[in-house]
């Protein structure tokens, strides 16, 4: 009794013998260390890494700010609440209430930017506490795309400036979105302007 051994016919069996002559190059290739003992120029890099302040850690209670100093509202009475790298004032009067805060923790800018990312995950499709970018407030080159926002459903506007987050909450009866947006920019840019002086 004969017995049949299939082949493969020529043309594939010269296909496979390429496509492993081929794997192999690409693997030996590929190398293995990290090391530049080759000497060869491909591992180097083009550019040296430089850490930029977003990646420093920062120290706390560098910064002594008072929210309160910052801004004074005719007929309202202040009262303070200060931390080691938080301050916040309130102003209260019948029918208004203004609050700040001013955040001189370290990493700022990357705390403001994942706060702004947190708003856009979670709340983007609801209008009312849909983060609302807007420029010309705070430092607008910060990540994110502009240095301040606004959410219209806590009327608060949340700053960036040169290390420093700044909240501010405008609650007054009768106030549209809109009246209230534009006192929290006035606000938040006298704050800014005074943080800088």
């Amino acid at each position: 009794m004969s017995h049949f051994r299939p082949t493969l016919p020529p043309v594939r069996y010269h296909i496979l013998l390429y496509v492993i002559a081929v794997a192999g190059v690409l693997i030996a290739g590929c190398g293995g260390d990290d090391d530049d003992s080759s000497g060869s120029d491909y591992k180097l890099r083009t550019t040296a890494f430089k850490s930029n302040a977003v990646r420093e850690p920062g120290e706390s209670g560098t910064r002594k700010v008072h929210a309160c100093d910052l801004l004074r509202f005719a007929q309202l009475t202040a009262s303070a609440n200060d931390s080691l790298d938080l301050s916040i004032c309130e102003w209260d009067g019948r029918g208004r209430h203004f609050k700040l805060f001013v955040d001189t923790a370290p990493k700022a800018q990357l705390r403001y930017y994942n706060l702004l990312a947190e708003q856009h995950e979670y709340y983007n499709a609801d209008p009312e506490l849909k983060a609302r970018q807007i420029k010309g407030v705070g430092e607008d080159s910060a990540y994110g795309g502009a240095g301040a926002w606004w959410t219209r459903g806590r009327n608060q506007l949340v700053v960036y400036d040169h290390g420093k987050i700044l909240k501010v909450r405008v609650n007054v009866d009768g106030w549209s979105d809109g009246r209230a947006r534009a006192a929290a920019i006035r606000i938040g840019k006298r704050a800014v302007r005074e943080t800088r002086s």
